[in-house]
């Protein structure tokens, strides 16, 4: 006689991480567990943001939120169009070896993000030694009071006790990255105050200010002021394009900081190049806005007017470019290939 194992529904499962119950089931939101469980089920098949908010019901901008999400709370890793695991070293006891991606606008205090060198800095690897034992932070406490206020405050400002792991990086920071305690308490306060206060996105921010010798409150103080302006100028834009109804990606918020504050274009013409985009890609893009807005910077293009003018130059020289001519900026811009990834 043949036996067949008959797992009824339990024929079809799908692998979901510990982490991801363990540590993150109670803080998650229902738009983030759904997007998760949904390309996790899907693993091995190619899907777009789109297919995701589709099958979900939602908006395309709150899967790729999501996405955003989970990628800065180190249950996945999205590399060039791949998502996969992060690095197996990477778990709650060995952080020292941390990817830090300093890709983030808000990380660089040294480069203006609204240069012509637009570029964010690339990715690196920072080298972290051993977090320091319960043993230690135990007798670091107990020598020093300013060690204990930086861990009460540490609990006030999460809303919870820190758990350990919490405690031990806070200490690496004060003690190994050289930020002082009352930077730090400022710093966990910012993250507060934009609902990022978990300690990984303090960690990171950490070490990026400890990068750029930002070591006293004045110049912390500074530093929030600028990332206030950034964040003041996206919800601007959010505005000025309609799209009120998700918050501004970290991306987005680096553009629209640039747009606004460094190049200082005014609300009409930032929407202008939206709906050159609209126009031409039938959907917003925002690396290809950047790209229209950066070239009409480079051009001294400021006012519609100028812009009408540069367009209808455009067309004239489309008209007579004879036969061989290969190029024209018009044509360019409809049909470049432009990365869609901030679509």
């Amino acid at each position: 006689m043949e036996y067949k194992l008959n797992l009824g529904t339990w024929g079809s499962v799908f692998v979901v991480p510990s982490d991801l119950v363990d540590l993150h089931l109670k803080l998650a939101g229902g738009v983030q567990l759904k997007v998760i469980l949904w390309f996790l089920r899907h693993a091995g098949e190619s899907f777009t943001v789109e297919d995701i908010a589709k099958a979900l019901s939602m908006q395309a901008a709150d899967v790729r939120d999501s996405m955003l999400y989970w990628e800065d709370k180190g249950i996945i890793k999205v590399n060039e169009g791949i998502i996969e695991p992060p690095d197996e070293s990477i778990n709650d006891m060995q952080r020292s070896k941390e990817v830090v991606q300093t890709a983030e606008h808000e990380n660089d205090t040294t480069v203006n993000p609204g240069s012509d060198e637009h570029q964010v800095k690339a990715s690196r690897v920072i080298s972290r030694p051993e977090k320091p034992d319960m043993k230690y932070l135990s007798k670091r406490m107990s020598e020093s009071p300013e060690i204990v206020y930086l861990m009460q405050s540490a609990d006030e400002i999460f809303g919870r006790p820190t758990n350990n792991n919490d405690k031990a990086t806070l200490l690496m920071i004060h003690e190994t990255d050289g930020l002082p305690v009352e930077v730090i308490v400022m710093l966990m306060r910012y993250a507060e105050s934009i609902q990022k206060c978990n300690i990984r996105y303090i960690e990171k921010m950490a070490i990026s200010w400890a990068d750029n010798e930002i070591t006293t409150l004045e110049q912390a103080e500074k530093r929030i002021q600028q990332l206030t302006s950034g964040r003041n100028a996206a919800v601007t834009v959010q505005r000025i394009l309609g799209l009120e109804g998700h918050s501004p990606t970290e991306r987005e918020t680096e553009y629209a900081d640039r747009w606004m504050n460094t190049w200082k274009f005014s609300g009409e013409m930032i929407r202008r190049a939206y709906e050159i985009c609209v126009d031409s890609k039938n959907k917003y893009i925002p690396k290809y806005v950047d790209s229209i807005l950066y070239r009409w910077f480079s051009s001294g293009i400021s006012t519609p007017e100028q812009a009408d003018a540069e367009k209808n130059k455009g067309n004239k020289t489309k008209e007579k470019k004879p036969y061989g001519a290969t190029y024209d900026i018009s044509e360019y811009e409809s049909t470049s290939i432009i990365d869609e990834e901030d679509a």
